[in-house]
């Protein structure tokens, strides 16, 4: 909600695609345009074909926008703040791990499990 207060002082248009209407930020003069519906790939592309915004701030909406930041990205949606590439930097453990080791940062050991047969 902090993010649309700011960007409306800035003179800027401002959507809000929220699923979850249950929350404060549902208030219909938080921003120009409000959407209640699901946060996905397809959706919002939905939405950001229809409205032609300057771009999607991913970074305020939690988990769920961080999962389609990359897909977003190659359907050369613009994204404005944290870039996808670092999204999936940090969320991928892999890339994040290897990381941590280029710059020194000394991490646990640590490994992926896929079935419990193998963390036995």
């Amino acid at each position: 909600v902090s993010c649309l207060c700011e960007l409306r002082k800035l003179g800027k248009k401002t959507i809000m695609l929220n699923y979850n209407p249950e929350t404060v930020s549902t208030d219909y003069d938080m921003s120009d345009r409000l959407y209640f519906e699901e946060i996905s790939f397809e959706s919002v592309m939905d939405i950001y074909d229809h409205e032609s915004p300057e771009g999607i701030i991913l970074s305020m909406g939690g988990q769920l926008p961080n999962n389609i930041a990359m897909d977003l990205h190659r359907q050369q949606a613009r994204i404005l703040g944290t870039s996808p590439e670092s999204v999936d930097g940090a969320e991928n453990r892999f890339k994040f791990s290897r990381l941590l080791d280029r710059i020194g940062i000394s991490q646990p050991r640590w490994k992926e499990l896929t079935n419990l047969q193998s963390a036995i």
